[in-house]
């Protein structure tokens, strides 16, 4: 079950499965609070989630996963993101934002996307992730075998005939090659497609 959580700037989503619940993106660093108000919404703390992953690490994506860490949510991370994970350090070292902790990747679990689904499966998460660049290069979608599909930052769909960039055009191929009918943005409403 996909459950969105609005507790900020940033769409964040809970994926609940038969043997563990998903985190998908933090907001900005400085959120905790307003986020622990959120899961409480949904009769949930945080031991309560699994694992906590990021579409990519832009900071409003990222900004508590260091505190979720910290507060024993172990951290997944995917190999095409591992170049960019500190990323924003240095914004949110400019913004002297005094919350923002950095990603300790030696804490992390580490898999191929390849790897995912298996993954997914451990937690009763029937789907995959899937490496789809456009918004940034280290961009990944969780696509459910429902048909949901949280894309991040990717550009609306509903705009895809003038979108140029061809790198977002296959990203959108391959997810809904997979069956998707339904999109779940970072900072819109949710969109059917098909």
């Amino acid at each position: 079950m996909l459950t969105k959580l609005k507790y900020g700037n940033t769409n964040t989503y809970l994926i609940r499965g038969t043997g563990g619940n998903l985190l998908v993106d933090t907001d900005w660093a400085g959120t905790l609070p307003a986020f622990c108000r959120a899961i409480k919404a949904q009769n949930l703390q945080i031991c309560d989630i699994s694992w906590v992953l990021s579409t990519h690490y832009h900071p409003d994506h990222m900004g508590i996963t260091a505190d979720l860490t910290d507060l024993g949510v172990p951290l997944i991370l995917f190999d095409v993101q591992l170049p960019y994970i500190h990323f924003s350090d240095s914004i949110y070292a400019k913004e002297k934002n005094r919350f923002y902790k950095p990603v300790d990747e030696s804490r992390a679990k580490i898999l191929r996307c390849g790897e995912s689904r298996t993954f997914l499966a451990s937690l009763g998460i029937a789907g995959e992730v899937i490496h789809t660049p456009g918004h940034s290069e280290d961009s990944i979608s969780v696509i459910l075998d429902d048909g949901n599909a949280v894309v991040g930052d990717l550009p609306p769909y509903s705009a895809l005939a003038a979108e140029e960039d061809e790198t977002v055009r296959n990203s959108y191929k391959e997810i809904l090659s997979r069956g998707v009918t339904r999109l779940h943005y970072g900072h819109m409403v949710s969109e059917r497609v098909k």
